[in-house]
């Protein structure tokens, strides 16, 4: 039971900005008592955990915040997150049949990561048959706990900032039975999700830069209040202006490319209604433009009313969605659905096992002593209820053993199929195309994967001059740079070819990195099952 005295620090930052709420929880209500908000200066690195845990401890004594523990989350962006479906699955199984399906389906081997879930859809019966699955790697944790660190904090809970986000749009609009799109504009990286009831239905992050204002602050950072577009506009309005439109035109395509890729996987859905939150500036004059495109009601993120402040802080808050929704996931158990700190765990079959142990040697030394007060009946019946268990259990565990035993049969016979990622490699490869049909123009397309090559092959690719190739080069390059390459593309060699629009010929070869990665994955798998099986 959570008690309401208990005060609670609430972290969240990202490249740009820190964000601290302080607050009080317990019994399903959050009382708020501090919120400040500051830029990071340009000299610090927030991926080095010394720096940005020596600002975090600045912060808090500048406002005199006294904290042993804290609460942080894990942005989208250093997230692999999943929807897994299974067969109908009994609560205390589930954690089980997570795990050893994320085995075939992430990328990496489970102990490079830390693995939590939520259970996003159930039969008629309870049963489990889908669940969403996030992973952060072991890395970015490290970095997360080395960095609470150095501020001198403890974490208690590492959540996922798109279930902070769920919990605070929870508050302010009804999610139950709709769609909502929730977008936090950030300005290196926006996070757009997907709530559908009470559950993520759908997240992704977008880099896209939004413009800040340089101005004079003093070296312990900016004050506790979001930017404005007349701050914006005070630098060089034409040029603001310009930043501005440029950055709500790249949000609005994100926004698109979010409900494409979403209606892929769910198809004739609607979106019923917007919120945005931020605290970049631009979140009004972005949310206008949402309403103008999308046609549904679009509403500024505005916690006052749930949290009982005036309503002239509004704009002040904006920012606060993940934090505030760290704050509120405290307030009552199970609202914090995901818990990179203290995943769900399956329960292995030793400790099942020596639980029942040690509850037969308690039951033993009791029956011994009634045996020995007379009771030679009543010991009797319960030895013969015990060998009944010890049967039972014994049949159980066979029962498991096969089902093991034909889930790998299963996963060796669906291994042949390549993760279904081929969609994904060719729009990206067409979207990296300079002026497809006018500058440039690809006669035909191989593809091959095997496990000595995974490559995308143009062949006769014309182009109107050699720039059109180096560039078409340089854009496959750049594609996911926040992480490991996604593409490496080699150009052949130019050959000419006068008459015509198109002065050159050649041929483009694209190496699929992010395939190749899986079928080492795969491989990966392939001999866990083995062993699995072997050891059967």
């Amino acid at each position: 039971m959570i008690a309401l005295t208990r005060k609670v620090l609430c972290l969240d930052w990202d490249k740009r900005s820190l964000r601290l709420v302080v607050a009080r929880v317990g019994k399903g209500r959050m009382v708020l008592e501090d919120a400040h908000s500051h830029r990071v200066p340009h000299d610090v690195d927030t991926d080095d955990p010394a720096a940005m845990g020596d600002l975090v401890q600045q912060m808090m004594r500048r406002h005199n915040l006294r904290a042993r523990q804290v609460v942080v989350d894990v942005p989208r962006e250093r997230t692999v997150i999943n929807r897994m479906t299974l067969p109908p699955t009994p609560a205390d199984e589930v954690a089980a049949a997570v795990r050893f399906q994320a085995m075939r389906e992430l990328p990496f081997s489970l102990d490079q990561a830390a693995v939590d879930y939520v259970i996003t859809r159930t039969d008629e019966k309870g049963l489990t048959t889908e669940v969403l699955v996030a992973a952060v790697m072991n890395e970015t944790l490290g970095k997360v706990r080395d960095t609470c660190a150095a501020a001198g904090l403890t974490p208690t809970r590492i959540g996922l900032r798109p279930y902070a986000n769920l919990v605070s749009a929870s508050r302010v609009q009804e999610l139950e039975g709709r769609r909502v799109m929730f977008i936090d504009v950030g300005p290196g990286a926006t996070e757009i999700d997907i709530f559908f009831g009470r559950s993520v239905a759908f997240a992704r992050s977008a880099n896209v830069n939004v413009p800040v204002p340089t101005r004079d602050r003093s070296a312990t950072g900016e004050d506790s209040r979001i930017i404005s577009l007349a701050e914006i506009a005070t630098l060089d309005s034409a040029e603001a202006d310009e930043a501005i439109d440029a950055a709500v035109d790249e949000l609005m395509v994100e926004v698109t490319r979010t409900l494409q890729a979403y209606r892929a996987t769910e198809s004739d859905v609607t979106i019923e209604a917007v919120i945005v939150a931020g605290g970049t500036g631009i979140e009004s004059h972005f949310a206008d433009a949402l309403y103008r495109r999308l046609g549904v009601p679009v509403e500024l993120f505005d916690p006052t009313g749930p949290l009982g402040v005036d309503a002239t802080e509004a704009g002040k808050l904006r920012s606060f969605s993940a934090a505030l929704g760290l704050a509120w996931g405290l307030s009552r158990e199970g609202l914090l659905a995901l818990d990179f700190l203290n995943p769900k765990r399956p329960v292995s079959s030793k400790e099942v096992l020596k639980a029942r142990v040690r509850n037969g040697a308690i039951a033993a030394g009791v029956l011994l002593g009634l045996a020995a007060g007379g009771l030679g009946a009543w010991y009797l019946r319960l030895a013969g209820e015990r060998d009944a268990l010890l049967k039972a259990n014994s049949e159980l565990a066979s029962r498991l053993e096969e089902r093991q035993r034909i889930q790998a049969f299963v996963d060796h016979a669906k291994d042949w199929q390549i993760d279904a990622v081929w969609p994904d490699e060719l729009l990206e490869v067409a979207r990296a195309a300079i002026g497809p049909g006018r500058q440039m123009l690809a006669q035909s397309m191989q593809m091959r994967v095997s496990s000595n090559e995974q490559k995308i092959k143009l062949r006769n690719v014309q182009v109107t001059d050699a720039q059109v190739q180096y560039d078409f080069v340089r854009a496959l390059g750049r594609i996911d740079d926040v992480a490991e390459p996604r593409f490496r593309a080699m150009a052949g060699t130019w050959s000419g070819q006068p008459a015509g629009e198109f002065k050159g010929r050649l041929d483009v070869d694209v190496e699929l990195l992010r395939v190749a990665e899986r079928l080492k994955a795969k491989e990966r798998r392939d001999a866990e099952r083995r062993r699995l099986f072997v050891g059967r």
